[in-house]
């Protein structure tokens, strides 16, 4: 397959000019590729480095608020009234609890409205397993397992703080922010740090999740982009989205959907801060360079098969038209002429090659003409050497002499022999009958067997239509005779032979011709000896003058065969044809095919006969 494609490309110049093309785009290509890739990797970077910045500085915030709701909380924890109401309510509140607690609603109230990013705070008095709320009043915490949730949580912070989330179930009770009216995210610390033998009453302050959303909606790059808040153990505080199932499968999400996630982290209390934005909207204007560059890129790769394509019509399409020409040329069709409009230099070697193929062609014919008059012209000699007349009163003499000495062979040899000139000469005609021409084989034909004792015999098989068609003199006397030779001459076996002489008028698509076979049952060919032969007939075909009338070896056996091939192919033109079949041992056939549709034929053979006499 490989071979089939590389042996296309070195026979196509169109397929060259194709590749090259392309090939010279191939590095723009991977430059354009680089580039994209580049620019989009600095982008990543560059817009990575920028939000990491703003996420960091966000986070510092987050931090800062963090450790100001811390120390206000604090502040709370450590106040001496709130403290005192506290410690001095009893397990069942007493009119004078209520006024205190209304006293401490009041006084966080006031605390309240002062700090924005608080947006309640509550206290949990232990004695009476009550709540008092900014945004409630006082609630009871009726469950026992609440109460011990709480206490146990309080047993482990010590003077520290925990962040509680308004959802998260206490044991299998209800959720934290309806058991003790938080709405938010909660600070949640014991009242009264400093003193060791404090009680188990907690200060229930939930952040302003507003705020905090303010705070990370400013840092947030893109509408598609998704900005959440972390605690340390990875609860969900907040966020531009809806909450997600949880933090690992946010991670996971973000990376299947191929965002680009960017974390910051607060140092003191653990919390992150993660950023997932879409890559396609990250690089939005780089995928518009992008498809803007694969445009370039395939108009640039259909201009070069179009300028492909123009040089191949301009430069390749004439070449190629010019070397069928030489090859139509070298095959021996001298009618052969290229047709150009154009005044570059492919038209001037087109110009030039149509003239050299006039040329070539006039001086063929011209050579043909001088060759043919030559042979007319020894012919001519030969039969005023010998006066017709002289030669036949003389065989006539010979003629009566054997019959009156009763030699019968000698008489009837001497009657053919003189047919065979009479119908030789045939009053100068170079074309006769295909009936004359019998008639002419006839008499030679009867002369060998009178020679050969008998040894063969004829037959003859003529369409009756084909008797009457005109014929170049002398074309089937040599075949004949060439069998005669071959057959018994040169066979060591005194076999008689059979001698047939098939004649037909064919037609096709290509036209009518005459078909004219010669079999033998002779001693035939090696198959090496008919493929020689017939190679050197099909040369004499292409080029009749270099093989035929005028060549100078008028030797072998193949010399008149030769000289048949070159007289048809000069008299019936490229399309006449002979073909020899033979088996060793099995007889040989020779088939001459001789167009009828030529427009020379017959007709233009006496034209130049009757010019050269």
């Amino acid at each position: 397959m490989l071979k089939m494609i590389r042996d296309q490309i070195r026979q196509r110049i169109q397929w060259r000019l194709t590749i090259y093309f392309v090939l010279i785009l191939i590095p723009l290509l991977l430059t354009g590729w680089f580039s994209n890739k580049r620019s989009q990797e600095l982008l990543l970077s560059e817009t990575t480095a920028r939000t990491e910045s703003a996420m960091h500085a966000l986070m510092d915030n987050i931090e800062l608020v963090l450790q100001n709701v811390e120390e206000l909380s604090a502040v709370l924890s450590t106040d001496t009234e709130m403290n005192d109401a506290l410690a001095h309510a009893k397990r069942k509140l007493g009119p004078k609890d209520v006024m205190a607690f209304a006293d401490l609603k009041h006084k966080l109230a006031n605390f309240l409205s002062i700090h924005p990013m608080f947006s309640q705070i509550a206290v949990y008095h232990d004695h009476s397993n009550s709540v008092i709320s900014t945004l409630h009043g006082v609630l009871p915490v009726d469950r026992a397992d609440e109460r011990i949730w709480l206490r146990q949580l309080l047993n482990g912070l010590g003077t520290g703080i925990v962040f509680i989330q308004p959802d998260e179930r206490i044991g299998a009770g209800k959720p934290f922010g309806q058991a003790f009216g938080a709405d938010s995210l909660a600070v949640v610390r014991a009242m009264d740090i400093y003193n060791p033998n404090r009680e188990r009453h907690a200060l229930i302050i939930s952040l302003n999740m507003g705020r905090l959303q303010q705070y990370i909606r400013s840092v947030t790059p893109s509408p598609q982009a998704e900005l959440h808040l972390y605690t340390a153990d990875g609860k969900w505080v907040t966020g531009t989205a809806k909450q997600p199932e949880s933090y690992k499968d946010y991670l996971t999400r973000a990376e299947a959907n191929d965002q680009v996630l960017i974390q910051a982290a607060s140092p003191y209390y653990g919390w992150t801060l993660t950023l997932a934005q879409p890559k396609r909207e990250l690089f939005a204007q780089s995928y518009q360079l992008e498809y803007y560059a694969v445009f370039m890129i395939a108009l640039s790769i259909v201009i070069a098969l179009v300028m492909a394509y123009s040089i191949y019509t301009s430069i390749a399409a004439p070449m190629r038209k010019l070397a069928r020409g030489m090859r139509a040329m070298t095959s021996g069709n001298l009618d052969v002429r290229l047709n150009s409009t154009r005044q570059d230099e492919f038209g001037i070697v087109t110009h030039l090659f149509n003239h050299m193929a006039s040329q070539q062609q006039h001086l063929i014919h011209d050579h043909y003409e001088q060759s043919l008059r030559l042979a007319n012209t020894e012919l001519k000699l030969l039969q005023s050497q010998i006066h017709p007349h002289f030669l036949y009163n003389t065989l006539d003499s010979i003629y009566w002499m054997a019959q009156h000495a009763e030699a019968e062979d000698i008489s009837e040899m001497v009657l053919h022999l003189s047919r065979f000139f009479r119908l030789s000469l045939s009053k100068g005609k170079d074309v006769i009958t295909v009936k004359d021409c019998l008639e002419h084989l006839h008499a030679y034909i009867r002369i060998q067997q009178i020679r050969f004792l008998d040894l063969f015999h004829m037959e003859y098989d003529i369409e009756p239509r084909a008797e009457e068609l005109p014929l170049v003199k002398l074309l089937v006397q040599p075949i004949v005779e060439n069998a005669i030779i071959h057959g018994l001459e040169k066979s060591s076996q005194q076999a008689e032979m059979l001698l047939r002489i098939v004649a037909r008028v064919e037609e096709d698509t290509e036209g009518r011709r005459l078909t004219i076979r010669v079999i033998d049952s002779g001693t035939g060919m090696t198959e090496d000896m008919r493929a020689q032969l017939q190679a050197e007939l099909s040369a004499v075909l292409r080029q009749p003058t270099e093989h035929g009338v005028v060549a100078s070896d008028r030797t072998g056996a193949g010399y008149g065969l030769r000289n048949v091939a070159a007289r048809i192919r000069l008299n019936y033109g490229q399309n006449a044809n002979i073909h020899i079949d033979s088996v060793w041992g099995g007889g040989t056939t020779v088939t001459l095919v001789l167009p009828l549709s030529e427009p020379y034929v017959g007709r233009q053979i006496e034209d130049r006969s009757r010019t050269a006499g």
